[in-house]
């Protein structure tokens, strides 16, 4: 699918340039959690390096650095890269949490820009709130930023004002309705009160619903928490009981397929990423650490001019800067896309996306960074095939290594807890391979099957051949 493109500034010539990548967090370190990656972060840097040879770039971030880094434990495992006598790419772990100290030690590295790149923790997907903070604290100190708007950042944190703001622009949303739990529960825990109004409100609003519902937290992370619910009754019954803890919001469910894709911003320039499809749960919702994803999808079936289009229309509209994701619902009913939530930041896509691409998350950010006409091109052209991103129960080393050396396979990731007591919480793999047809990843998919019969989990590599008939 062509991609749809929109400049309106022009750059100086630029021979070298200091650039910053820089990511926060605002929880404490975990370091229960392990990874895996193969290939490493390390190795992209190193690639990165040979790909930007005058350009020396700082990678600066707290802990984890998702994306960023390969931590094991409470080490850093990247170490400084050099190129032609120089360093090329150095790290610096930032130790400093408050968002004006941290914009202090980035402003002291003296970058000719600096790039967010966002990543997401639990419970709260809240980092790019703080990301924004400290890029407007290094814009008023004179450094040219890649990052989203502070106000866009906290409408897309809030579900409901990410809900309403689509809705003032024009998009199509699920009909819903917001439930303000305190005032729900108690009414604002008045004496003088005799009869909730409010609840009274809520629960009329809520009945004029067509069914089933998609019950969800305004602040959670993805799909975590996230419930369906097929009456009126049901929706009742949660709101009177102790699961309900907190703002919600309860929206029509968009019947349809789901997918997702990225977008590209930088100061007036978007770049729409092809959609990729996304499977379902038995509830019909996309599950973060189960789902399968396939593209990029070029089928006619799903109206994809429309969807550019309005994707484009987005990024002007909240003035993006930097990478987003959007997730999206097509009903093939109405002939509508439906935009159901926005990440104005890193997701679990980036990856997919640059193996698509054929470069690593690294040149993607850094190539925001540059200047059009002093962004190098990469070797092997475009990739015309198909790439499918599947999950794995956990594997031994070996497996992982097996699974990598695959001519097919492009990424492998396995994040573990060690601290989970359930087994099902204690991680999973994720596989990302490709294949020059559908045909030829069919045969990839059955090999797989095959080879690791003892660990592959057949329920994915099903799912993985339906969707490819629908890209």
């Amino acid at each position: 699918m062509t991609l749809l493109i929109a400049r309106f500034f022009f750059w100086g010539v630029v021979s070298c340039m200091k650039i910053l990548v820089f990511s926060t967090n605002s929880n404490f370190f975990d370091e229960s959690l392990s990874h895996v990656q193969i290939p490493s972060n390390q190795f992209f840097w190193e690639r990165l390096a040979l790909r930007f040879p005058d350009d020396e770039i700082i990678v600066a971030t707290q802990k984890p650095g998702m994306f960023l880094l390969d931590v094991w434990g409470k080490s850093v495992l990247n170490t400084d890269v050099s190129s032609g006598g120089k360093t090329s790419v150095r790290f610096e772990i930032i130790e400093a949490d408050d968002e004006g100290e941290i914009a202090d030690v980035l402003a002291s590295f003296s970058p000719d820009v600096a790039i967010s790149a966002t990543f997401y923790v639990t419970p709260l997907d809240w980092l790019s709130i703080k990301d924004s903070l400290v890029a407007q604290k290094l814009s008023e100190k004179g450094i040219r930023t890649i990052s989203h708007p502070l106000g866009v950042s906290v409408d897309c944190f809030d579900k409901w004002r990410t809900h309403q703001m689509l809705e003032r622009f024009g998009f199509c949303v699920a009909k819903a309705v917001y439930v303000h739990h305190e005032l729900f529960i108690n009414g604002g825990n008045r004496r003088e009160i005799k009869s909730n109004v409010y609840r009274s409100s809520v629960l009329a609003q809520v009945e004029r619903l067509h069914f089933p519902v998609v019950v969800k937290d305004t602040v959670g992370l993805s799909s975590y928490g996230m419930d369906v619910l097929d009456d009126f009754f049901q929706v009742r019954d949660f709101l009177k009981s102790k699961r309900f803890t907190s703002d919600r919001i309860i929206e029509e469910y968009i019947h349809g397929f789901q997918f997702g894709a990225e977008i590209y911003s930088r100061e007036g320039f978007h770049e729409v990423q092809p959609p990729f499809i996304f499977s379902v749960n038995k509830y019909g919702i996309t599950s973060p650490k189960q789902s399968v994803k396939i593209g990029p999808v070029s089928s006619p079936r799903f109206n994809l001019s429309e969807l550019s289009s309005e994707l484009l229309r987005l990024a002007r509209c909240l003035n993006l800067s930097g990478i987003s994701q959007v997730d999206l619902v097509f009903s093939e009913e109405a002939q509508k896309w439906y935009i159901i939530e926005i990440n104005p930041r890193l997701s679990g896509m980036t990856t997919t996306y640059a193996v698509m691409r054929q470069e690593s998350v690294f040149e993607t950010l850094v190539s925001l960074a540059r200047p059009f006409e002093k962004v190098p091109e990469k070797t092997g052209g475009n990739f015309p095939g198909l790439v499918v991103n599947i999950k794995f129960p956990l594997l031994s080393e070996p497996i992982l290594c097996e699974l990598s050396d695959l001519p097919f396979v492009r990424f492998v990731h396995q994040v573990e807890n060690k601290a989970a007591k359930q087994l099902r919480e204690r991680g999973y793999c994720e596989v990302i391979l490709v294949g020059s047809s559908k045909r030829e990843l069919l045969d990839n998919l059955s090999f797989l099957r095959a080879k690791f019969a003892s660990c592959v989990e057949e329920n994915f590599v099903e799912t993985a051949e339906k969707l490819l008939f629908l890209v």
